[in-house]
């Protein structure tokens, strides 16, 4: 309900603490690993309480699934032209989209390409590589909701091409 920099933190580190506690075979370390991660989730949902900005009326748990008009391809390509204008409404489809066709991978696949296109700083990259490497691990009831959720801080088809992006094409041309 709060799509702020704490709550993106939130997902990144626990991103990063799955991965090592899946990485080490030392049983204390795994302990230490799962009690490190639960004393992170109260200190970021502390940050975001302590915030100022006005909590969104938008639940995750309630948000409802809206069928994208197009089919197939098209409705990924309408999903990501609709996130750079109303994430919301983005969300609702990749819910709507994933109600009928439970392969993840053309929105997970097309995430990726805009992020590499459209990405500008650290936080667009680390935030969706922890999101599309989680997605797997969430539980089936939750696990589509939490890729609807993603797209708050993920980028639309329409977003600005990075500039490294722009010198690369000016370059290839001349």
């Amino acid at each position: 309900r709060r799509p702020g920099i704490p709550s993106l933190h939130a997902v990144t580190t626990a991103n990063a603490i799955r991965f090592a506690y899946e990485t080490t075979a030392d049983d204390e370390t795994r302990r230490w690993l799962l009690l490190q991660n639960a004393s992170f989730v109260p200190m970021f949902r502390g940050e975001i309480a302590n915030r100022k900005e006005q909590l969104s009326d938008l639940r995750l748990d309630t948000l409802e699934p809206l069928a994208p008009k197009a089919t197939g391809d098209l409705a990924v390509e309408e999903i990501f032209a609709d996130l750079s204008k109303d994430k919301p409404t983005a969300a609702r489809k990749v819910l709507g989209y994933l109600k009928e066709n439970p392969d993840p991978a053309p929105i997970t696949d097309a995430a990726r390409r805009l992020i590499f296109r459209k990405g500008t700083d650290s936080h667009d990259y680390k935030f969706s590589s922890a999101v599309l490497e989680d997605y797997a691990h969430v539980s089936p009831s939750w696990r589509n909701r939490f890729l609807a959720a993603s797209v708050f801080w993920l980028k639309g088809s329409g977003d600005k091409d990075s500039a490294l992006v722009e010198r690369t094409r000016a370059a290839l041309k001349g």
